[in-house]
């Protein structure tokens, strides 16, 4: 991924869904769905990649029970699922979106009042 293709995550994103609000220097794409090692270039699309923080990125992968969270949340796929049709929860905001092809998102519920 490129640094003008990275932008456009992170302007559709804008931060990390976690609620770290971190730094931007400290933000990476993530796959949604795992592409795997030479895995298919058809998961890059926008609606499997998100923006996280270095230190959930980690341990998403790396912790049993952050994996099982990213995974409520929508920021973690199993194989099964369909990035396009899970929404993705951001603590941020308290809303649940869904994440389009055209790097853009869709609120499906927002927060109550």
């Amino acid at each position: 991924m490129n640094r003008k293709q990275f932008a456009k995550y992170l302007a559709r994103d804008q931060h990390c869904p976690c609620g770290c609000l971190g730094r931007e220097d400290t933000y990476i794409p993530q796959h949604r769905a795992n592409r795997g090692i030479g895995g298919s270039k058809l998961l890059d699309r926008p609606a499997n990649i998100i923006v996280l923080c270095a230190e959930v990125n980690g341990l998403i992968e790396s912790n049993a029970d952050l994996a099982q969270q990213a995974r409520a949340y929508g920021w973690k796929l199993q194989r099964w699922q369909i990035p396009e049709e899970t929404p993705i929860y951001d603590r941020v905001t308290g809303e649940w979106s869904i994440l389009d092809n055209e790097f853009g998102r869709v609120i499906q519920q927002r927060k109550a009042a």
